[in-house]
């Protein structure tokens, strides 16, 4: 059982969170509203994690304790959430298509602001993870 955990564990994590993305894409759209921010608040939890993994706590041995991994995990999911909160103040009597170019807008600057902070390596990345 180890061994196959070994093998497909990251293919089953990564299932796992393209289902969850999917979800959080197809609920909005069940009401009738259609918000693109999804992939930014993804993007968001993916670099607080990476930022958190490779430039605040590093360690000798390459990995790092489930104990902070789980942190990580809820820093990232609350920091997105605030995030969401903060978008969705003023983005709240919006509907239509002006919700879909404000939510796109904001995906557009989370693109960009991660392409240019020397944190999240540029377009180059982070290493190391």
């Amino acid at each position: 059982m180890a061994e196959f955990f070994n093998t497909y564990g990251f293919l089953i994590v990564s299932a796992i969170f393209g289902a969850i993305l999917g979800i959080s894409v197809y609920l909005p759209l069940i009401a009738g509203q259609l918000s693109l921010a999804t992939s930014g608040f993804y993007a968001l939890g993916g670099y607080i994690a990476a930022i958190a993994s490779t430039k605040i706590l590093i360690t000798t041995t390459g990995t790092l304790p489930i104990w902070w991994v789980l942190l990580e995990m809820l820093v990232a999911g609350v920091a997105s959430g605030i995030l969401a909160i903060i978008l969705g103040i003023p983005v709240l009597r919006l509907r239509g298509i002006y919700l879909a170019i404000a939510t796109i807008a904001f995906v557009e600057i989370v693109r960009v602001i991660s392409l240019n902070l020397e944190i999240t390596g540029g377009a180059i990345g982070i290493f190391g993870i």
